[in-house]
């Protein structure tokens, strides 16, 4: 933009963001931003109905339009919003392609796409060079945008009372103390090189023998996977497959800890404030630096190796090192 009147007559923006649980954690502060930036304007977010969980009552966010409802029809979408401004943090052709169809006048997003003469406005930055987290680059597209400078801040995702109640239920059901557990989170959806599930089930132990209670979380298509981790101790209590993500938000919330891959449910608990340890790869564009949490008391382990096919070698990451990392973040939240 060329000067402070010129996005002062802006009154509607939208973003477009049609991907996973964590890809939305880390473009809340985009929302943040904005609304920093035009406090009136109406923001709209176009999104899979699969993450609306984290959108629960998200005062930075206006209307979601959900692209499940409209049969991923970009161009009736964009016919019926007619948005000012369209932000483009994670592009995909046909979505950028109807913005340009349906005259959106101002179209941002990134400068190195093949259909990047589809955007008004070009933003110069290569992610998988990593050079900043996530959160850092989507907020970067409206900083270079309205020509500000804006404070990277997480948004804390809400919990619906309904199903707080139904947790709070299920943990006294289970003889489980609200805030004295420990969840882990193996899965990954392939979304990154992970530690092994046997791992988790040697933390379990560990967890177990300090006093512990330990929550098993995961998707049905998870439950093999866990039911490694579950082999390691009878006390483990195993949830995988039969919480909603209303629910498992809600469980998160009522936790001691959390550790997990590179994963949507570590970037839930980081924003929920939640003592978090994030198990990540060395590869940049996988990376913690990439890929981190943002919140106030998360923390990420990688691979220390120091031969060059070591450097996303997994199982160099011990239990023991994980169990005091979370021992020490805990006791961080807890000195506060």
């Amino acid at each position: 933009m060329k000067n402070k009147t010129d996005y002062e007559e802006i009154h509607s923006v939208s973003i477009v963001r049609t991907d996973r649980l964590g890809d939305m954690i880390l473009t809340l502060p985009m929302c943040r931003g904005i609304k920093e930036v035009l406090p009136k304007c109406k923001l709209s977010l176009v999104a899979r109905r699969y993450v609306e969980p984290l959108l629960y009552k998200c005062e930075y966010i206006d209307e979601v339009i959900f692209v499940d409802d409209y049969n991923k029809d970009f161009k009736k979408i964009y016919k019926n919003f007619r948005p000012q401004v369209v932000f483009f943090p994670r592009p995909r052709f046909e979505e950028v392609y109807y913005a340009f169809k349906t005259n959106i006048p101002i179209r941002i997003g990134s400068a190195y796409r093949w259909y990047s003469f589809l955007f008004t406005h070009r933003i110069k930055d290569h992610r998988k060079v990593s050079l900043f987290n996530e959160a850092k680059y989507n907020l970067r597209m409206v900083e270079i945008f309205f020509q500000k400078t804006l404070e990277l801040k997480y948004v804390k995702i809400n919990v619906e009372p309904e199903a707080l109640m139904k947790i709070e239920s299920l943990l006294e059901t289970l003889n489980i103390q609200k805030r004295g557990f420990i969840i882990l989170h193996p899965g990954s959806k392939g979304s990154s090189i992970t530690w092994q599930a046997y791992k988790f089930g040697e933390l379990a132990e560990i967890l177990v023998r300090a006093g512990y209670d330990v929550v098993l979380t995961g998707t049905p298509q998870e439950a093999s996977l866990n039911q490694i981790v579950q082999d390691y101790s009878s006390s483990i209590k195993n949830l995988t497959g039969r919480l909603n993500l209303y629910e498992i938000i809600a469980l998160i919330s009522l936790s001691k800890g959390l550790v997990a891959n590179s994963t949507g449910i570590l970037h839930i608990g980081s924003v929920l404030e939640i003592p978090t340890v994030g198990l990540f790869p060395n590869t940049p564009h996988l990376s913690a630096k990439r890929w981190g949490p943002i919140g106030p008391y998360s923390t990420t382990i990688s691979p220390k190796g120091i031969k060059p096919e070591d450097i996303d070698n997994m199982d160099l990451i011990q239990p023991q090192e994980v169990f005091k990392e979370l021992l020490s973040v805990i006791s961080r939240k807890e000195n506060e």
